[in-house]
């Protein structure tokens, strides 16, 4: 019952919804010794291709020797994929013993933390007390006011910038460009692989104002990338960019290190082939601009299909824009939703219906998957996407169906 305990209480920390800010995250950790404090770390931010960045620096560092710390969000199946220490997921028997630590320490505080800084927390006092060298931290929203953006890392990594959580970001590109430059601190180099002019503007300017180098990414790296996917060969010449700023920082890292940690570096739900006869991919695309990538990536691997589409979206995503961009590879879409956070089938039945496709409405994830797999019979590609909590559960399924 004690895990029961420990996530029954993170599940309602989650319910009292997101607040953005930096006061009761510094006020905790200055509470409970500053854990965030005992290590290096790598800040990376963007709206797309942080999770796979930040996998790739962790394991090339790890492959140079160095105890690492990773820090992601969200997860696909178990929330311990989020922590993990050498490569390794925090023990469920660790997890709960630093959840309970901390909600004491938090009611002695008097200070509300939300789910997202409690679990930061967490993730840093775990990372402390495993005696991690370097963490790699992955921002969850935006930067500037995220709870991550407490630490002062070796070097701030942007990924890429484009229009996302407009409620909290801003809605215009610029002001969401703010809001990932937020994570610069003052002469802290910063590597990007951003190309639209109007965020490397804003880039540009914050670096100059903050003092930092910037290092700009301006190609591909064309070999040696375990993950699928065009979209990672930007983010392995991301990776490798950092890793060069941490090296003038005093890191050791030899080319083998690097070439090594880009093969082995995974990260479940990035163009995800999880079986074949017939093909299930899964991606964790969740907005308009992960689908033109995610659209582009199956046309290149998959140049004579179109999918079977199982589709479910978060309730506050422009489904409209991500269905115009996943409509042109598919050729029927099972309508879906996952048990958190899903925008109902009836609305999103609406917005694929203008758009010329065959649809099906399945109620659950693990049905709309099961239905999709009978329909593609042994040479169809099945291709999950929407969310990571669609992505997630169907991952969920297919490992139990084994």
């Amino acid at each position: 019952m004690q895990k029961k305990d420990a996530m029954d209480f993170l599940d309602n920390l989650q319910g009292k919804g997101i607040k953005l800010g930096l006061e009761r995250i510094e006020g905790f950790l200055a509470f409970v010794g500053n854990p965030e404090k005992n290590f290096k770390s790598v800040h990376v931010a963007g709206t797309n291709g942080k999770g796979s960045t930040a996998t790739m620096i962790e394991c090339i560092l790890r492959k140079a020797g160095y105890k690492t710390g990773l820090y992601t969000s969200p997860h696909l199946v178990c929330f311990t994929e989020r922590i993990r220490v050498n490569g390794k997921k925090i023990s469920d028997k660790n997890l709960v013993k630093e959840i309970f630590a901390l909600k004491k320490e938090m009611e002695k505080s008097g200070i509300s933390l939300t789910y997202f800084e409690f679990i930061t927390a967490l993730a840093f006092r775990h990372f402390a007390d495993s005696n991690v060298e370097v963490a790699v931290l992955e921002v969850g929203m935006g930067g500037r006011l995220d709870a991550t953006n407490v630490v002062i890392p070796s070097v701030s990594v942007i990924t890429n910038i484009a229009i996302e959580h407009e409620q909290f970001l801003g809605i215009t590109l610029a002001q969401i460009a703010e809001e990932k430059a937020g994570i610069i601190k003052e002469g802290i180099p910063v590597v990007t692989a951003e190309q639209n002019e109007t965020g490397l503007q804003v880039i540009r300017k914050v670096c100059r104002k903050k003092e930092s180098h910037l290092s700009i990414v301006q190609r591909p790296l064309l070999e040696g990338v375990g993950m699928k996917g065009f979209f990672q060969e930007w983010n392995a010449a991301l990776a490798v960019a950092a890793v060069k700023q941490l090296k003038l920082s005093g890191f050791v890292v030899e080319k083998p290190a690097i070439k090594e940690g880009l093969s082995l570096a995974k990260i479940s739900g990035r163009f995800d082939i999880v079986k074949k006869n017939p093909f299930v991919v899964l991606d964790c695309a969740h907005n308009p601009a992960c689908c033109v990538v995610l659209s582009t990536a199956f046309q290149y691997e998959f140049p004579e299909k179109k999918a079977l589409l199982v589709f479910g979206a978060s309730n506050d995503k422009n489904v409209i824009a991500m269905a115009e961009r996943l409509v042109p590879i598919s050729k029927k879409v099972f309508v879906t939703g996952a048990k958190y956070r899903a925008m109902s089938v009836e609305k999103l039945t609406r917005v694929f219906e203008g758009l010329g496709i065959e649809i099906e409405l399945v109620a659950g994830v693990e049905n709309a998957v099961k239905k999709a797999i009978s329909c593609a019979k042994k040479d169809g590609v099945v291709l999950v996407t929407g969310s990571c909590f669609v992505a997630g559960e169907a991952l969920d399924f297919l490992k139990k169906s084994k």
